[in-house]
């Protein structure tokens, strides 16, 4: 009976010696396969005060995250990114700011850029390709918090292609350049993300060959579409839209009225400010 005993025992201690070496070895694979980093493992040891998300545009738009589940979750994340050489070619949407005791180590995270062979999450030394469930568990969860009207690249992109559509014979009239100024609209530049930013001027300069993002050159354009965010909730959004001819000083403004049903925005330009604004 004793022995029968020990020899149960030691099948139980074989199993657990198995299991063990076993995850050490799916952990050395995964890590010869690019599929595991050791770069965070500090995360894992408990040594990660908080993390702190800020929005790259506005510096108000900034989060601190100090639940140990969520850490674990952004642990979880950026252990499992691939390491790859060179950044995406678009300017960071958020800074991560990992507080370790008193170092600080600052990350740069462009949103969306998960598809190509470059880093989306980035430091001066070193780039990783992180998994879109960063931008699906972490930062849209942020985002909600904030009322950020639903589907906000849809109906602010749109608004404004729309204006431009209905005006194109005028912008491109006479070969005159076109300044599109979307960072000056300071209520929503944390929603504002490269990859969504590249897209729409895509689609802009197929209207208007000759239009260009503002990007702190304003003076040189000899006429500027300015777009400001006059009030949104989840379902509702307003926006005034200025074209201005710095040559003849004429203005063409459009009061953009927008309402979301089921899922669907409905996007209304209007001449005039309606009265319930």
């Amino acid at each position: 009976m004793k022995k029968k005993n020990r020899i149960a025992v030691i099948i139980v201690l074989v199993t657990m010696l198995l299991s063990l070496s076993g995850c050490s070895i799916v952990d050395k694979a995964k890590i010869k396969l690019n599929m595991k980093n050791l770069d965070f493992e500090y995360f894992n040891q408990n040594k990660v005060d908080k993390v702190v998300i800020q929005s790259a545009r506005d510096t108000s738009f900034r989060f601190m995250v100090t639940d140990k589940n969520t850490i674990k979750q952004v642990y979880d994340l950026l252990s499992s990114a691939k390491v790859v050489s060179g950044k995406a070619d678009y300017d960071s949407d958020y800074i991560f700011e990992v507080y370790i005791g008193d170092k600080v180590k600052k990350f740069n995270y462009i949103v969306g850029a998960y598809d190509s062979d470059k880093g989306n999450f980035y430091d001066e030394n070193k780039q990783y390709i992180v998994s879109k469930r960063l931008d699906n568990d972490i930062i849209q969860n942020l985002e909600i918090s904030n009322r950020k009207p639903m589907n906000f690249k849809n109906v602010y992109y749109e608004s404004i292609q729309k204006v431009i559509e209905k005006n194109k014979d005028y912008l491109n009239k006479g070969g005159k350049s076109v300044g599109i100024d979307i960072s000056g609209d300071v209520d929503v530049t944390q929603y504002q993300y490269s990859i969504d930013i590249a897209d729409f001027m895509n689609n802009v300069t197929e209207m208007v060959p000759k239009a260009n993002k503002i990007n702190k050159d304003r003076e040189k354009y000899d006429i500027i579409v300015s777009v400001r965010t006059y009030g949104f909730k989840t379902t509702k959004y307003k926006s005034i839209i200025t074209i201005e001819n710095k040559t003849d000083k004429s203005q063409i403004v459009t009061y953009v009225d927008c309402l979301n049903e089921s899922n669907t925005w409905q996007i209304n330009l209007l001449s005039k400010k309606p009265s319930n604004w």
